[in-house]
């Protein structure tokens, strides 16, 4: 699983790094909002990058600490809804007319 948990780290890294990238771009090229991934994906799509970095992390952590494969396996599926969490409470926050801060 370990090779499993790796794959998973660098794909989360690798959406991590294009999510603030491509949203950095959006904001600084003039008309081009539909470049912002808060304003493609919303919260599902930072729930899943964030889900990804989380298994793949917490996985990584736990099989290299000496954990057997079930509960490597499980603090994996932990991180990823651990994941799941920080994205929505510590996402895009809104205005009071609902629009993106």
């Amino acid at each position: 699983m370990v090779p499993v948990y790796a794959i998973c780290t660098v794909l989360g890294v690798l959406g991590i790094v294009s999510w603030i990238t491509a949203g950095m771009a959006a904001t600084a090229v003039a008309d081009k909002d539909h470049w912002d991934p808060e304003v493609r994906f919303g919260f599902a799509g930072r729930a899943v990058v964030a889900a990804v970095a989380g298994f793949g992390l917490a996985g990584m952590s736990a099989s290299f600490g000496g954990w057997s494969s079930v509960p490597a396996f499980l603090a994996a599926v932990a991180g990823a809804l651990l994941g799941i969490a920080s994205a929505r409470y510590l996402g895009v926050e809104q205005d009071p007319d609902g629009d993106s801060a």
